[in-house]
């Protein structure tokens, strides 16, 4: 004879939310739109109709607070839909049909718990439209099977920001439509169709759907810009990068923004008092400049220029830290180089800069240079090392005691990582008193120079959960 031990009340408990949270991800995946929308290519709303059997339960003259802890694992979550509803006193509860059928289905204790509460257990017939079903469905349903569904996007304002990959090409413009119609705020959705460009920073995008505005408004860590997304650079993706900067600064510091962009790093950094020179080379990113701190409020401390960045370090950055000097003012220098994808190359300029006596000036208190750049790293290998042995390569001298941090900020793409290195400018740098580097070697001792390590800012961008810190949907959530 057999004998049967009892199972444990914590592994039906494991067993059960496996369970729940299986049927509960994969419900949207089974509950599908019609096999009919497969392929298309003109967006017909109407053909997303269809019928659903749900469970539900219903209650007379109950409080909902009562029911709600014993039943929300259990409720149906669509899109724009309340699984509770209250109408004249009679509370209908729609219920996961993957999860019920029958009342027998809730477990033990649950049915304990509602037994003497509700007036009928039944099944009805829902219609679900187009409205119900979120992106992901309504794309995973008309894209031919094998197609990847479009799940990263950035959320600039009343723009959606999409990076189509090939395949997704003949699908464009009912992509686009479908994500207009999704997210709420979206009044634009735009897609990226090369590169970004190397002399002002932007890319070329085409409008997929909606309107043909590309001037927006959005809000980062508190603070206001508007911009032409068309024509100046915004990553979303690099919100905490511009907080965690601006913690390295205090007030009696001074912040040269070679890059500046439209603002996301001066701005905040001439608010907490920081004195801010902020350049860029772009006509429409310095418009966008001025305006943005006008905006939030930026005034005496803040001065903006529209200037080839070697141009701006030759002129603007060396007299006034030159001029600092004279006038023994404290605080620190921060120069800061955020062009990933170039900013290396203009390493350069710091030589033909300063003749041996202002090297002196300059470097008594070493001003911060905090450079971004792009590396390819293999798994296992160590990005910001490699960010390193970039900067190293470039000004041919070893950093050493100059080292002030390293920091991985983003992946952009698999194998690309966008890291910072932040150095002290000393005399053995501009001077090259440090050992010259002849040969710099990963630790796997594979050689690497600068041109196999830098990367274009050609890499898909990247925003899905899997790759993204936050996630997110940046809300925000692509500035400089």
């Amino acid at each position: 004879m057999y004998t049967y031990k009892r199972i444990p009340k914590i592994l039906v408990k494991q067993c059960f939310w496996t369970q729940y949270r299986f049927y509960n991800t994969t419900m949207t995946s089974l509950l599908v739109p019609a096999e009919s929308v497969r392929g298309m290519t003109c967006l017909d709303r109407t053909a997303f109709t269809t019928t659903v059997k749900l469970p539900f339960l219903k209650f007379c003259d109950i409080k909902v607070s009562k029911i709600t802890p014993i039943l929300k694992k259990y409720l149906f979550k669509i899109r724009n839909f309340k699984a509770i509803q209250n109408t004249n006193n009679v509370t209908t509860v729609y219920l996961n049909p993957m999860l019920i059928k029958t009342f027998e289905d809730f477990s033990e204790n649950d049915r304990q718990k509602l037994s003497g509460l509700y007036e009928q257990f039944g099944i009805t017939n829902l219609t679900l439209k187009y409205d119900n079903w979120h992106s992901n469905d309504i794309l995973k349903a008309i894209l031919p099977e094998g197609i990847e569904v479009p799940t990263s996007y950035s959320l600039v304002g009343h723009i959606v920001h999409l990076n189509l990959r090939d395949m997704h090409l003949p699908y464009k413009t009912i992509i686009g439509q479908v994500f207009l119609d999704t997210i709420s705020i979206a009044r634009t959705v735009v897609n990226k169709m090369n590169t970004i460009d190397t002399t002002f920073r932007h890319f070329t995008m085409e409008i997929l759907a909606g309107d043909k505005d590309t001037i927006t408004v959005t809000k980062e860590n508190g603070y206001t810009y508007e911009f032409d997304f068309s024509q100046v650079y915004w990553n979303p993706r690099l919100s905490t990068e511009h907080t965690n900067l601006i913690k390295l600064m205090k007030c009696n510091d001074t912040l040269y923004d070679v890059f500046a962009g439209v603002g996301p790093f001066a701005i905040p950094a001439a608010r907490i008092g920081i004195k801010v020179f902020a350049n860029d080379l772009n006509p429409a990113s310095y418009k966008w400049l001025q305006k943005n701190a006008v905006t939030n409020k930026v005034k005496t401390n803040f001065k903006s220029f529209n200037m080839d960045g070697r141009e701006f370090i030759k002129n603007i950055v060396k007299a006034d830290i030159l001029n600092r000097r004279v006038n023994n003012e404290i605080g620190s220098e921060h120069i800061v180089m955020n062009l990933p994808s170039l900013a290396i190359e203009f390493l350069d300029v710091l030589f033909d800069c300063f003749n041996e006596d202002e090297i002196k000036k300059v470097c008594c208190q070493p001003p911060i240079i905090h450079l971004y750049c792009f590396v390819k790293a293999n798994k296992g290998e160590d990005a910001c090392r490699l960010g390193q042995l970039l900067v190293e390569q470039k000004l041919n001298c070893a950093l050493n005691n100059s080292l002030i941090n390293l920091h991985n900020v983003r992946n952009v793409s698999p194998y690309k990582e966008m890291i910072r290195v932040s150095f002290l400018l000393t005399q053995s740098i501009l001077k090259g008193e440090e050992p010259a580097m002849k040969k710099l070697k990963m630790e796997n001792n594979s050689n690497i120079s600068v041109n196999d390590n830098i990367v274009e800012n050609n890499g898909k961008e990247q925003g899905t959960t899997k790759e993204s810190e936050e996630q997110e949907c940046i809300q925000s959530s692509n500035s400089s």
